[in-house]
C-alpha cells in the first residue's frame, strides 16, 4: 500500500509539473482565460461540487432565483480556475511585475498597528486570490507569515509552497503552530490566518450566516495573549483582470470577564466579517467549501 501511494503521489506531482509547464508557456491573458475555462468545465463536469455550491448559495441567499444561483456558482468555479492559473504563473513575475496586477487601499493600517510593536494578524478567507493576497503583502515589503494546511502529497507541498515563498512570504504548517505564531508577533511580524472554513478539532461553533459553524478560536485567543492588533484583509478580482486589496481598519475585539465568552463573542464579530465581505460580492467567495459540515452534538445548529 505504501507503495502504491508513493507511485501515486509521484505521478500527480509529475502531471501538475507538466501541467505547471504548459501554463507558463501561455500568454498571461490567454493562461487567465484558460484558467476562467477550466472553472467552466470542472462546474459542468464535477456535479456533487457544484451541487455543495449552489446548496450554499440558495441557503444564505433564499431569495435569488434559481439562474441567479446558478450564475453565481459558475462565477465562483471560474474564479478559482482563474485563481490556480495566476498563481502558478506568478512565479515568473518580478515584485514590480506582481505589483502591476494589484491596487491597494488601506496599507496605513497596517503600518499603524506595526508601530505599537505587537505584530499584526491579518485576518482574511478564501476570496478573490486568496493565495496572490499573502505574495502581495510581502512584495509590499511586509515581513508575512501565513498558516496554512500541508497537502497530502508531499511533492506538491513542496512546489506550493516554493511559489507561495517567491516574494519572501513564509508558511508556517497549522499543526502544533501556535508557538511558532506567537514568536512572530513578538518580533513585530504579520501572520496571516485564513478563518472561513470548517474546523474539525478545537473549534468553536459560533454563527455563519445564522447557521452555527466550526470556526477557529485562534484570532481571539491570539489577541488575547499578546495584545496584537486584528487588521482583516480580502483581495477582489477586478473587471479589467487586475485585484484590489483592501486594509479595513483594526477589528477591535471586546472585553469579557469570562474568558469562554470573550472567545465565542469575538470568533463571531471575525465571522461576521466575512459575512460582509460575502454579501458584498458572492461570486469571490469558496462557495465549493463545505462550510457547515461539522455539526455540533445534539443541535440542528439553526439560530431560529
Amino acid at each position: 500500500m505504501a507503495q502504491k501511494t508513493e507511485a501515486i503521489s509521484l505521478i500527480e506531482y509529475i502531471l501538475v509539473q507538466i501541467f505547471v509547464f504548459k501554463v507558463r508557456c501561455l500568454p498571461y491573458r490567454m493562461a487567465v482565460r484558460l484558467g476562467a475555462g477550466m472553472g467552466s468545465l470542472v462546474y459542468g463536469l464535477w456535479g456533487s461540487r457544484r451541487n455543495l455550491a449552489k446548496s450554499n448559495l440558495s441557503f444564505v441567499f433564499p431569495d435569488k432565483k434559481p439562474e441567479e444561483i446558478n450564475r453565481v456558482a459558475k462565477a465562483v468555479f471560474q474564479n478559482v480556475g482563474r485563481t490556480l492559473v495566476e498563481f502558478i504563473y506568478s512565479e515568473k513575475w518580478t515584485r514590480a511585475q506582481l505589483l502591476e496586477h494589484v491596487e491597494v487601499e488601506g496599507r496605513e493600517h497596517i503600518e499603524a498597528a506595526l508601530a505599537r510593536g505587537k505584530g499584526v494578524i491579518l485576518m482574511t478567507g478564501h476570496f478573490g486570490n486568496w493565495e496572490m493576497l499573502g505574495m502581495e503583502v510581502s512584495a509590499l515589503g511586509f515581513k508575512l507569515s501565513v498558516l496554512a494546511r500541508a497537502l497530502d502529497n508531499p511533492r506538491l507541498d513542496l512546489l506550493v509552497n516554493r511559489i507561495r515563498s517567491n516574494f519572501g512570504e513564509e508558511v508556517i504548517a497549522n499543526v502544533n503552530s501556535v508557538k511558532d505564531v506567537i514568536k512572530c508577533l513578538r518580533r513585530n511580524e504579520i501572520v496571516g490566518i485564513l478563518i472561513d472554513q470548517n474546523l474539525y478539532e478545537n473549534a468553536v461553533f459560533v454563527d455563519f450566516f445564522g447557521k452555527l459553524a466550526a470556526t477557529t478560536p485562534l484570532v481571539p485567543l491570539l489577541t488575547q495573549k499578546t495584545g496584537t492588533a486584528v487588521i482583516p484583509i480580502h483581495m477582489i478580482r477586478q473587471p479589467d483582470g487586475r485585484h484590489r486589496i483592501i486594509i479595513d481598519r483594526e477589528l477591535v475585539l471586546a472585553e469579557k470577564s469570562d474568558r469562554q465568552e470573550y472567545v465565542n463573542y469575538n470568533t463571531r464579530l471575525c465571522n461576521q466579517v466575512i459575512e460582509n465581505w460575502i454579501l458584498k460580492d458572492p461570486e469571490q467567495w469558496f462557495w465549493v467549501h463545505n462550510r457547515w459540515k461539522t455539526r455540533p452534538e445534539n443541535t440542528d445548529g439553526i439560530r431560529h
